[in-house]
């Protein structure tokens, strides 16, 4: 399964990078700012994703993504997950779209629910918190100025609790 996830991300860089018009974002200006939510899937417990985020234009090919979401309940586990994250936009031929690689850390909260607690014979939640490493891949799609649409998926590594995240989002740039 890692060897056909890694197979796949190869090739949408290969493709990615052999249409890239130049390595210099027209579109992408310093000090640009956009916010909007974010929807999607989590590997780990196979369930809806639902957050917030924001990205800062650091220069024409760098900004800075700090996210914020919930990862809703299913096989009794559910989270908050907190990411900061470094995107490396790259138009790409067709002028208003962008592909970015991205890398990050990230800070998810997990929650057990059900769990039996023999002392007092009650069912309890536990947490298990953990700090990780991001890495993916975007597609962005830029409507016009003020807004855009986005496709990420990005994999968390963490010594208990890994996963992959697939999200779609749409930002208000401003």
């Amino acid at each position: 399964m890692k060897g056909a996830i890694l197979r796949l991300l190869s090739v949408l860089v290969a493709v990615a990078v052999s249409s890239l018009v130049s390595a210099g974002a027209h579109n992408h200006q310093r000090g640009e700012k956009s916010f909007g939510p974010r929807v999607g899937y989590v590997t780990r417990n196979a369930s809806a994703y639902g957050g917030l985020s924001f990205e800062y234009q650091l220069s024409s090919v760098v900004r800075l993504a700090p996210k914020l979401g919930l990862i809703f309940r299913n096989k009794d586990m559910d989270g908050l997950k907190v990411d900061v994250d470094v995107q490396f936009p790259l138009d790409l031929a067709v002028g208003k779209a962008c592909f970015y690689p991205l890398a990050g850390v990230s800070f998810t909260s997990w929650n057990r629910h059900g769990v039996h607690d023999e002392n007092n014979d009650k069912d309890v939640t536990t947490h298990t918190n953990q700090w990780g490493l991001n890495a993916g891949l975007g597609f962005e799609y830029r409507v016009n100025h003020t807004l855009k649409l986005s496709l990420e998926g990005e994999y968390t590594l963490m010594k208990h609790l890994p996963g992959a995240f697939v999200t779609a989002g749409i930002a208000f740039c401003f």
